[in-house]
């Protein structure tokens, strides 16, 4: 806390609210004490408690008078004050409805202007929070007094999914435009990856991280160099578009699912077909693989509406019947070698796909979603439908199992999140808060929270046990999905400007 933001709480109420409200047109009325009007512009403390008392448009107004005085300010400390009111008018929309957001916006608008005083107020703000908040790790919103998307956001379309390596240092995004390779540290953008023809709609790494796998609209799939950015090989065979694709726990193996309505397995290191699976009579839309690297399971659309469970070393259906139960569409999300969720993938000509499929920790169940509104809760050895578990109001959209594999959450369109015990399949509570639909779900590592992305340009992050919502980060735009990094306080989101955010949780056991 600044020097003036400790003698501002000094004062009486009465005196404080005057301050707050009139001091800054004081210091400059009489053409005197620009020095000091500066000083209070650009102190976080000032600042905020402006905010809060008089609202936006006031605070707003105030940097106006800078007009008056910047012929006695130097150049530099006028650029400075009109690049603070800049980011606080893009951030106006916010603020309106949360002025809690405040550090966060001003941190996502400012991060990259390097100005002592521009970072001295970011300093300042990072310390003001004193409850759990998401901190932009790099400028992810359109910056003060810039109107076009930053040099770091490369994507021109929607992101279609984020997946990460392994060793949690490296992700990448698919869009219809290309691929990109983030550190996720830093924030930056490493590469692009460009060759595919037509849109990617999924992306997986390898266990290794050293390689990545792309599916794309081209009805193709291409393996990665990671660290170089080439594309190593191509492999052809599907004769429609690739909706997805899962690689082994050994890395050895990979599994594409198209909508040519079959699932091939590939050898990755030979980049030959080994097997083609049929059975599905429509397209086929999310393929995931156990953490045991023995079974897979795969979902189609609504010409069969089912889910099928196979044997990779052998190619074939695990049972004669097909698992149903869905009366809707069902699609996918990637799923990582410990059986949790990390990205969805949506294809772009349906409303209601979106769907899900996650594998439990020890292979034995999966959960899927389907936009008849329902949750399904599946033995993968028997091949038979346990429980169906209901209460949602809309499609749902994404499901993760937490690692006991005794919880799972689910995402829907109506607005809300739901928290299942898998084991007495009963609903523990929903979790309210984001005002449309919600795309993607992910759970830390530890198990003991979640984070929610939405359309009402949020994400949230929710307390499992309690149901409590612990922190929430506005965007621009509407999220199209999220991953919480292996370090559990990492956040990587992807919206639907092209835009991959890089937040880190604050304020929560780890998060500091």
């Amino acid at each position: 806390m600044s020097d003036l933001s400790v003698w501002l709480a000094q004062q009486s109420k009465s005196e404080r609210e005057y301050l707050l409200k009139y001091q800054p047109r004081d210091f400059v009325e009489g053409l005197r004490e620009f020095g000091r009007y500066y000083d209070w512009m650009t102190d976080f403390g000032f600042i905020k408690a402006k905010l809060e008392l008089s609202g936006v448009k006031l605070l707003i107004e105030d940097y106006d008078l800078a007009r008056i005085s910047d012929v006695f300010l130097s150049e530099g400390k006028t650029e400075t004050l009109k690049l603070i009111q800049g980011a606080i008018r893009k951030s106006a929309h916010i603020l309106e409805r949360d002025k809690t957001q405040f550090a966060g916006q001003l941190l996502g608008r400012l991060l990259d202007f390097e100005a002592p005083e521009i970072q001295g107020l970011l300093e300042q703000a990072k310390q003001s929070k004193d409850s759990p908040w998401l901190r932009p790790l790099r400028g992810n919103l359109e910056r003060a007094n810039e109107g076009a998307l930053r040099t770091l956001v490369g994507h021109t379309s929607g992101v279609r999914g984020v997946a990460i390596a392994p060793d949690g240092k490296t992700a990448i995004s698919a869009s219809d435009d290309n691929m990109k390779i983030w550190d996720t540290e830093s924030g930056t953008q490493l590469r692009t990856l460009t060759g595919h023809s037509s849109s990617v709609s999924a992306v997986a790494i390898a266990p290794d991280g050293l390689t990545a796998i792309s599916a794309s609209g081209d009805n193709t799939l291409k393996i990665w160099d990671i660290k170089t950015g080439t594309a190593l090989k191509t492999l052809t065979g599907h004769s429609s578009s690739v909706s997805a694709v899962a690689i082994a726990p050994d890395g050895k193996t990979a599994i594409s699912a198209s909508y040519d309505s079959t699932l091939k397995i590939w050898d990755t290191e030979s980049a030959t077909e080994l097997r083609t699976l049929t059975g599905h009579t429509g397209w086929v839309t999310a393929v995931a693989i156990a953490p045991d690297g023995k079974t897979a399971i795969s979902a189609s659309d609504s010409e069969d509406s089912t889910l099928k469970i196979w044997d990779i070393e052998s190619g074939t259906e695990l049972r004669s019947r097909t698992v149903t139960g869905h009366v809707d569409l069902v699609s996918g999300m990637e799923i990582s070698p410990n059986g949790q969720t990390v990205h969805v993938s949506r294809p772009p000509t349906r409303n209601n796909w979106a769907k899900a499929v996650a594998i439990a920790p020890d292979s034995k169940t999966a959960i899927s979603a389907s936009g008849d509104k329902t949750v399904k809760i599946w033995d993968t050895e028997s091949c038979t439908e346990l429980r169906t578990l209901t209460g949602h109001t809309s499609e749902v959209n994404a499901v993760a199992i937490a690692p006991d594999g005794k919880t799972a959450i689910s995402a829907s369109g109506d607005k809300t999140v739901k928290i299942w015990d898998t084991e007495s399949y009963t609903e523990l509570r929903t979790l309210i808060g984001h005002t449309s639909e919600v795309n993607a779900v992910a759970i830390a590592p530890d198990g003991k929270t979640a984070i929610s992305a939405s359309l009402d340009n949020t994400l949230k992050i929710w307390d499992l046990l309690s149901g409590k919502e612990l922190a929430s980060f506005s965007g621009e735009y509407g999220f199209n999905c999220c991953a919480i990094l292996p370090d559990g306080v990492t956040v990587v989101a992807g919206d639907r400007s092209g835009r991959v955010h890089f937040l880190r949780l604050e304020g929560v056991s780890g998060g500091r």
